[in-house]
């Protein structure tokens, strides 16, 4: 019984790890694209201050008269 069991194992294992027909599809690579640099781009200061906000409402006057 034992030789039988371990039989039909190895029979499924070997079913198993034969995922199916091996299909050799060619695999085409895409060519490389170059991606133009601009030259003429200005570099971006990261550490200056923000432009100030001019679009925000004036603050309200709260000093009485």
């Amino acid at each position: 019984m034992k030789k039988v069991i371990l039989a039909l194992a190895v029979v499924a294992f070997f079913t198993a790890c034969n995922g199916g027909e091996a299909t050799d599809t060619p695999k085409t690579d895409s060519p490389a694209v170059a991606t133009p640099v601009d030259t003429t781009a200005k570099p971006v200061d990261t550490m200056a201050k923000p432009a100030a906000d001019t679009t925000a409402k004036p603050a309200a006057d709260t000093t009485k008269k």
